[in-house]
């Protein structure tokens, strides 16, 4: 198994790293949803093996992971997904959220992403990357921008453009270089352009030849803004712009029932209508209106 090389986050250094890398090890069960080995984990997160066996141990020993001691591996237990459940209900304890980007993953056969503002950042908190989607760069953890990223501007249109003023300005006090400042005026009108169209598309903005469509979870749904991506190749995401949005705007209505009027937009598609969903490839899938799983 090929190192990632960890997600930069124990390397920052007002983090603990023995609670940076645990944290990391349970993520990284996440993205790659199989049991590991010590060996396994290490190569995975470039940790030093005894610190990745001790890690390891140490979460079993809390319940939080299992050891098989035939095959030598560990698997997180049912422990893990009860953790946070009760912090936001109605997305997470009943499994909305995860329905919802399956849902999302299903129809347009691409990578799907949740993002969280994190201080002056845009984070990656959960990723499924469907079975057809093409292999992607991302991972969970990882931090954007908020005024150069496409969910990082998806998530700063949900602020006043006074909250935006305040954050920038005190942003481009404490830049390093010249380079390193944010022009307002511009953000601001990039900002009011979202809000118009009521979703981003970015390209070739961190990897060339990749792009994301993201938008915002309804406010009546989370207690802080969260953005909703569909990711893949630029080529495909610009000839399904429409549909992505589409499925995106549709499973949200079907899913977050408390959220309809937030969600519901002028003319607005019926979730009875049934569209096209495709593959990385630009193939198309017949699906359900209801995102049902492809035959």
């Amino acid at each position: 198994m090929a190192g990632r090389g960890g997600s930069g986050i124990s390397d920052d250094a007002h983090i603990v790293k023995s609670a940076a890398r645990t944290l990391e090890i349970l993520e990284y069960f996440d993205e790659v949803r199989q049991p590991l080995s010590v060996v396994g984990v290490a190569m995975g997160l470039g940790y030093p093996q005894s610190s990745a066996a001790a890690l390891l141990r140490s979460l079993t020993a809390m319940g939080y992971l299992h050891y098989d001691t035939r095959k030598r591996t560990y698997m997180p237990t049912e422990r893990v997904p009860f953790l946070g459940s009760w912090i936001e209900p109605s997305l997470f304890e009943q499994g909305t959220l995860p329905r919802l980007m399956h849902a999302i993953g299903r129809r347009t056969g691409q990578l799907v992403v949740l993002a969280a503002r994190n201080g002056d950042m845009a984070q990656y908190i959960h990723i499924l990357n469907e079975p057809s989607a093409v292999a992607h760069h991302l991972r969970i953890g990882q931090k954007r921008p908020l005024a150069t990223s496409g969910v990082g501007q998806l998530l700063l249109s949900s602020m006043s453009d006074k909250e935006v003023r305040r954050v920038y300005h005190r942003m481009n006090a404490y830049a390093r270089s010249p380079e390193d400042k944010v022009n307002i005026g511009e953000l601001l009108e990039e900002l009011s352009a979202v809000r118009r169209r009521g979703y981003t598309f970015s390209r070739n903005r961190v990897v060339n030849g990749y792009g994301m469509i993201a938008v915002l979870v309804p406010k009546s749904c989370s207690s802080q803004p969260l953005a909703l991506g569909v990711g893949g190749q630029c080529e495909t995401l610009e000839l399904h712009e429409a549909d992505i949005v589409h499925a995106i705007r549709d499973e949200m209505e079907l899913h977050l029932k408390p959220a309809k009027a937030t969600v519901a937009e002028p003319g607005r598609f019926s979730p009875a209508i049934r569209i096209l969903a495709f593959s990385a490839s630009g193939s198309y899938r017949m699906h359900a209106g209801s995102g049902a799983s492809p035959e």
